[in-house]
């Protein structure tokens, strides 16, 4: 089943949404002026075992990749990580390990938790 581009675009926006934090970013380095700046999601991360959390800088980077085939940039330019759609918080084992099922509304989408600030399971 193939899911209206609006509605990717929103479930990706709750998922930033609810993965955002009240820090504001880092500021790159000024000796590197293309330093990478994100609010979640840095190069090098894997992701879990369905690609959760993977880095990503546009969305065909979680192309292929497991379950989490959606970059978190799309709905928000300063996180970078591979997500893909859960039914709700509470749902255990449905983001896979160390995410978690976060909503906005009735848009849900999976968070590592390392980008929660809470550490929780699923």
């Amino acid at each position: 089943m193939r899911i209206h581009h609006a509605v990717i675009v929103a479930i990706v926006a709750a998922v930033t949404i609810a993965c955002s934090s009240s820090s504001s970013p880092k500021t790159p380095d000024a000796a590197t002026a293309d330093a990478f700046s994100s609010t979640c999601g840095k190069p090098g991360d894997t992701g879990n075992d369905q690609g959760v959390g993977k880095f990503c800088a546009s969305l065909s980077d979680c192309s292929g990749n497991m379950t989490a085939t959606l970059c978190s940039s799309l709905g928000d330019p300063t996180t970078h990580f591979c997500t893909h759609t859960c039914a709700g918080s509470g749902s255990a084992g449905q983001c896979g390990t160390d995410a978690s099922c976060e909503c906005s509304g009735n848009q849900c989408g999976c968070t590592p938790n390392s980008c929660l600030g809470s550490g929780s399971a699923n």
